[in-house]
C-alpha cells in the first residue's frame, strides 16, 4: 500500500514554512550526503533514546488497540546507522514488574551497523529523501514497509522473527539535523482506515522528539525529565501555538499550549501551572484543559489525584470530559508533589491529610471562585482526592472553629457536588500484611496520642525515595520489634505483602500503562501521611481521624454529609473493597448515585472503556444538578 495515496500532504507541512525550490533544480536523494549527528547531540541522544522506542510501543489506535508490539531506534553514528534501542510491551512488563527477561540484549548484541554508504541501506535510502522533503518544508514522509516482501539489508534480514512482518519508519530530526529512523513493528498490516490517525500521532511524536531535544540538551537540563516528556507527549494532539501567560496571582508565568485534538477534532488549551499559595511556605499546582467550546452547565470541575499520586494520574478523565463533554477542567497536584508547591526557604516539615482537607482544598475553591465568580465546581477525587472534598463539606464547621477562620469556603456555595471514584470512608486494606492482626491487638491498648508520637519518633527521616522503594515488609518488621528507626522507606515490589498489582487492580493494564505508573504517577509523600493512613488501618475501628484525633472525619461524613455524591466502586479493588463503601446509601444526601467496574484501585482510571463510561455517567448526572 502506498501513502502516497493518502491525502496527508497538509499533515507534513511544517508550520510557516516558507521554503520551496524549482522541482528542475532539486537533487537526487541518492546524492545526499548525510552528515553524522553532532557530538553534543549524539551525547545527550544516548541517555534518552530509549524512551523514543518506549514511547512507540505505547501508541493506540483510536479504538484502544495497542499500534505496534516492537520498536527500534537507528541513530546516525558517524559514517554508519546502528540500533542502539528497542522496546516491546513484553519488555515494558520487565521495567514495570522489575523482572530480567532474555531476549532484548540478545537482540541488541546480534544488531551490527551498517555504513550510510551501503547501497543496500534502506534507512539511509529513506533519510537521504528525508532531507530533500525536510528542505521542502515539509515533515518526512512515514515509511510502510511489508518485512516479508521487501528487500531488507542481510544484518537486518537475520534479526526479524516470525512475528515481525510489517515496518512503519519515523525519520527523525533535531535542530534541522537527521539523527535517526525510529520503526514500529507489527505482525498483523494496519488498516488503511487507520493509517491516517496513526500518521497523525506519528508526526506529533516527530515534533515533541525535535522539541524536546532541542531544548533540553541546549538547556543542559536532567535527562530524566527529557525522557519523562516524550514518553508522556500526547501523540492524539498536535500543538499548534505556546505562549507564557501572566497572571495576577503569581510571578513565574503559565505556560499556555493550544492544541489540536485529532481524535475528537477540536481545539483546546492546557494552562501549566497554577501556583497557589496555602500555609507554612507550601502551595499547590493546577493545569487546566480548556475545550474551545464550553457546555452549557455553568460548571468547572476540579479533579484531584489520590494517595502517592501526582495530577497526571487523572490525565485521562480530565481529557475524555473536556474534549469529548465540554468542562473546564482544573487538575491538582498538592502540597510537596513538585518543587514548586515546597517551601522556598526554612525547614520543610512534614504535612499530614489534615492539611490537604483543612488548607489547601479550601485555597483552591477560593481561586477558582476568584476567576469564575458565577461558576460552581464539581469536585472528582480519585482515592483520597475523593476523601478530601467530602471530609472538608461534613467537617466544615469543625475545621471553621479550629482554625479560627470565618470565612472559610462554605461547601454548599462553591461545590454543586462530588464525584468520589473507589474513595474509602476508612481504610480497609484487603491484603496480606505480615503480623497485621498482632500490631492492632498490641495498638488497641495504647491511647491515640502515644501511637501517634511513637510512631513518628521512630519513623522520622528524610524523604528522598518514591513509592517504588517503600519496603513495606521492612516497616511491618521494624514495628513489631521495635527496633532502630527507619532510614530508608523503600518498597519492593517483588513482595508479597502489597505488590504494584494490589495498587493497581490488574485488570486490563497494558505493559505501556505499568510503566507509566511506575516511573511517572508515584511521587514522594510525607511520612505524617502515611503515618495517619497507617494509624487509621491499625487503631481506628471504621473511622478516619485527623493527625490529632480530634475529628472524626468518616463520623462526621456520615452525620453530616448531605451534597450532591456520585459514588464509584471498583468491584475488584484491593486497597478500598466494595465493602468498605456499603453505608454510601445511609448518607443525608438527597441526590446521591453508586456505580460499578469490574476494576482494581488505579485501573478504574487507566481502562480507556471505563474512563469513558465513567464520564458519561457524571456528565449525565452534572447536567441535572442545579
Amino acid at each position: 500500500m502506498g501513502l502516497e495515496e493518502i491525502p496527508y500532504w497538509e499533515d507534513r507541512q511544517i508550520r510557516n514554512s516558507k521554503r520551496q525550490s524549482s522541482s528542475s533544480l532539486m537533487v537526487s536523494p541518492e546524492k545526499i550526503f548525510i552528515f553524522p549527528v553532532p557530538k553534543p547531540t549524539f551525547q545527550f541522544l544516548e541517555n534518552i533514546w530509549t524512551s523514543f522506542t518506549n514511547k512507540m510501543v505505547s501508541l493506540v489506535h483510536f479504538d484502544d488497540e495497542p499500534v505496534f508490539s516492537f520498536s527500534i531506534f537507528e541513530v546516525i553514528d558517524e559514517d554508519e546507522l546502528r540500533i542502539v534501542a528497542t522496546a516491546t510491551h513484553f519488555k515494558l512488563r520487565e521495567i514495570a514488574e522489575r523482572r530480567k527477561i532474555p531476549g532484548i540484549e540478545e537482540y541488541m548484541q546480534k544488531a551490527r551497523p551498517i555504513s550510510l554508504s551501503d547501497p543496500r541501506n534502506e534507512s539511509a535510502h529513506f533519510l537521504q529523501k528525508a532531507i530533500i522533503d525536510y528542505n521542502k518544508g515539509l515533515r518526512p514522509e512515514v515509511q510502510y514497509i511489508n518485512l516479508k516482501e521487501a528487500e531488507i539489508h542481510p544484518e537486518k534480514k537475520i534479526l526479524l522473527s516470525e512475528t515481525m512482518n510489517y515496518a512503519i519508519g519515523l525519520p527523525l530530526f533535531v535542530n534541522d539535523t537527521p539523527i535517526g529512523i525510529l520503526w514500529g513493528i507489527t505482525k498483523d498490516p494496519i488498516p488503511e482506515e487507520q493509517m491516517r490517525p496513526l500518521i497523525l500521532q506519528l508526526y506529533s511524536l516527530f515534533d515533541v522528539i525535535d522539541f524536546v531535544v532541542s531544548k533540553e540538551s541546549k538547556d543542559k537540563s536532567d535527562f530524566y525529565i527529557a525522557q519523562k516528556n516524550i514518553e508522556k507527549a500526547d501523540t492524539v494532539s498536535n500543538s499548534r501555538n505556546l505562549f507564557y501567560t501572566t497572571t495576577k496571582d503569581q510571578k513565574e508565568p503559565v505556560t499556555s499550549i493550544i492544541f489540536k485534538s485529532h481524535q475528537y477534532n477540536i481545539e483546546y488549551r492546557m494552562d501549566a501551572s497554577f501556583i497557589i499559595p496555602t500555609t507554612e511556605g507550601y502551595a499547590v499546582s493546577l493545569k487546566s484543559f480548556t475545550p474551545e467550546k464550553l457546555n452549557n452547565t455553568g460548571k468547572n470541575l476540579l479533579l484531584i489525584p489520590g494517595f502517592f499520586c501526582r495530577r497526571s494520574v487523572m490525565d485521562k478523565l480530565a481529557k475524555e470530559l473536556a474534549l469529548k463533554h465540554g468542562y473546564r477542567v482544573f487538575l491538582m497536584d498538592m502540597r510537596g508533589r513538585s518543587r514548586q508547591t515546597m517551601p522556598k526557604y526554612g525547614k520543610k516539615e512534614g504535612w499530614t491529610v489534615d492539611n490537604y482537607i483543612q488548607d489547601d482544598f479550601p485555597e483552591v475553591l477560593r481561586w477558582i471562585r476568584w476567576h469564575y465568580r458565577s461558576e460552581k465546581t464539581v469536585v472528582i477525587g480519585h482515592s483520597m482526592g475523593g476523601m478530601i472534598p467530602r471530609f472538608y463539606a461534613s467537617s466544615y464547621d469543625i475545621i471553621k472553629e479550629i482554625k479560627e477562620e470565618f470565612n472559610l469556603p462554605k461547601p454548599e456555595d462553591h461545590i454543586a457536588g462530588v464525584v468520589s471514584i473507589t474513595s474509602p470512608n476508612y481504610i480497609s486494606l484487603k491484603s496480606n500484611f505480615i503480623g497485621l492482626d498482632t500490631i492492632k491487638k498490641g495498638f488497641g491498648m495504647l491511647p491515640h496520642k502515644m501511637i501517634s508520637d511513637m510512631i513518628f519518633s521512630m519513623a522520622s527521616f528524610s524523604m528522598q525515595a518514591t513509592i517504588q522503594t517503600i519496603d513495606l515488609k521492612k516497616f511491618f518488621k521494624f514495628l513489631l520489634n521495635l527496633h532502630s528507626s527507619l532510614r530508608n522507606f523503600s518498597y519492593d515490589i517483588g513482595t508479597r505483602v502489597l505488590t504494584i498489582k494490589d495498587f493497581v487492580g490488574y485488570k486490563e493494564i497494558t505493559p505501556p500503562e505499568w510503566y507509566f505508573l511506575m516511573e511517572d504517577v508515584f511521587c514522594e509523600e510525607s511520612v505524617s501521611v502515611i503515618m495517619q493512613f497507617f494509624q487509621s488501618q491499625i487503631y481506628n475501628e471504621k473511622s478516619f481521624l485527623s493527625n490529632d484525633g480530634k475529628i472524626n472525619y468518616t463520623k462526621n461524613f456520615f452525620d453530616n454529609y448531605n451534597l450532591p455524591i456520585y459514588s464509584v466502586v471498583g468491584t475488584v479493588d484491593q486497597i478500598v473493597p466494595e465493602e468498605s463503601l456499603a453505608d454510601l446509601a445511609s448518607l443525608k444526601s438527597e441526590n446521591k448515585v453508586l456505580t460499578k467496574y469490574e476494576q482494581g484501585h488505579l485501573g478504574i482510571i487507566f481502562h480507556n472503556d471505563t474512563v469513558r463510561k465513567i464520564c458519561e455517567g457524571v456528565d449525565e448526572w452534572i447536567h441535572k444538578l442545579p
